[in-house]
């Protein structure tokens, strides 16, 4: 029985055609046993062709719908997935590009032979994924075609009655379309950035925000959220060197589900050049200390510390920070610890002596050591900020060094 051809049309005015191949409890119209090609390929063709193919793995698929699930080992989720095709021929290779998610409802899977051999005509056309449709033959995915995907790092996961396969066509061609919006939204943000746009264009492309007395910016690290950001009328969301940009009303807010984040502070329509730059470098700091960062921190020696090369950061460990630990292994003199104390007191030795319980000249002396050891004295303010950027808490061993000594000064 042939697959009837339907067209949808998603947001954006694009109309994508999806074959219709869904057993009545799924939707699908059920094939003959021989198995067919539906319709789907020729748009899945053209749509790849014509669009920029978004950044989405298998496991962001499988949170797409409720009750899809994983089975077999948790192989190849974070492959890309470009496009997904119905089928139920035994070799349906021909007629694949590679990063499809392949969607069978297994009315040709009869047996163990049939699963292997499936999957071995399947393997040089590097599907994403197999989805299998439960309800149709069998209950659940059949054990061989688990093992045998899984043996060529081929994930399976399950699909309930529940979920149609055109659910996962028409949520990648919206996809696809907000892609190629955000992508443009994301070269305007990028002139506004460079000053080679004026901010208050962006007024044209988001009504939203007309009108907006103050403004902020939000970078993100995960342009796969970009759908829990952009979705409000008054945000304007772009990619930007990889970066998700959401420029959003003061007070607003928004916060990405997954990953992490930097946040400007707050300005004018005019200020937006600025706003996205403070974020962007936010961003940065909060990538490198693994959580979120505003702009607010980036005026800090902690976050000066962040953002050195690793060489550099090295130098300073080895010339302040190494002779002091190696003098306290060696006799005890809590020389460290009476530096980061004597930081956390702004530099005040009667603090530092009252916060360690000793006397003030027992201080002096231990910063006269600090002195004598690494050239560097910490009752003046700018060697007590060279010595606590020497004092960071990641281990020293865990500092990288560029290959090719990058990032270290030139003698």
């Amino acid at each position: 029985m042939p697959a009837a051809q339907m067209w949808t049309t998603v947001p954006g005015g694009a109309r994508v055609g999806v074959g219709s191949h869904t057993a009545a409890q799924h939707g699908r119209q059920q094939p003959q046993r021989g198995g067919y090609v539906p319709a789907l390929a020729l748009p899945a063709m053209c749509a790849a062709d014509s669009v920029e193919t978004p950044r989405i793995r298998v496991l962001d698929v499988l949170g797409w719908a409720e009750g899809l699930r994983l089975v077999g080992r948790p192989v190849g989720l974070d492959r890309s997935v470009r496009w997904a095709q119905a089928t139920d021929l035994i070799d349906p290779s021909p007629y694949l590009r590679g990063e499809e998610l392949v969607l069978v409802t297994g009315l040709s899977l009869a047996d163990a032979a049939a699963c292997a051999e499936f999957v071995r005509a399947l393997a040089p056309a590097r599907p994403a994924a197999i989805g299998y449709a439960v309800g149709v033959v069998h209950e659940s995915a059949p054990d061989e075609l688990v093992r045998c995907a899984n043996d060529t790092g081929t994930p399976v996961f399950e699909i309930p009655p529940t979920v149609p396969f055109v659910h996962f066509t028409e949520r990648l061609a919206r996809e696809r379309v907000a892609h190629r919006e955000r992508t443009a939204n994301g070269h305007l943000l990028d002139l506004i950035r460079r000053g080679r746009a004026r901010p208050d264009v962006l007024a044209e492309r988001a009504p939203g925000l007309a009108g907006a007395g103050e403004l902020a910016v939000l970078a993100s690290s995960a342009g796969d959220a970009a759908d829990t950001l952009d979705s409000a009328e008054d945000t304007f969301a772009g990619a930007v060197d990889e970066r998700l940009v959401v420029v959003h009303r003061a007070g607003a807010r928004p916060r990405p589900d997954r990953g992490t984040y930097g946040m400007s502070g707050v300005g004018a329509v005019e200020d937006l050049p600025l706003l996205i730059e403070h974020a962007l470098s936010a961003l940065d700091l909060a990538i490198r200390r693994g959580s979120p960062a505003t702009a607010a921190e980036l005026v800090s020696i902690e976050a000066l510390a962040q953002c050195l090369p690793g060489g550099y950061l090295r130098l300073f460990r080895q010339r302040l920070h190494e002779p002091l630990a190696r003098y306290d292994r060696a006799h005890h003199g809590c020389l460290v610890e009476t530096l980061r104390v004597l930081i956390d007191c702004d530099g005040s030795v009667a603090a530092c002596a009252r916060t360690m319980y000793v006397h003030p000249n027992t201080v002096r002396k231990r910063l006269a050591r600090v002195r004598g050891l690494t050239g560097k004295d910490p009752v003046v303010p700018l060697d007590l900020a060279a010595l606590a950027l020497a004092l960071p808490d990641t281990p020293l061993s865990e500092v990288p060094v560029p290959a090719d000594g990058a990032g270290l000064p030139v003698r």
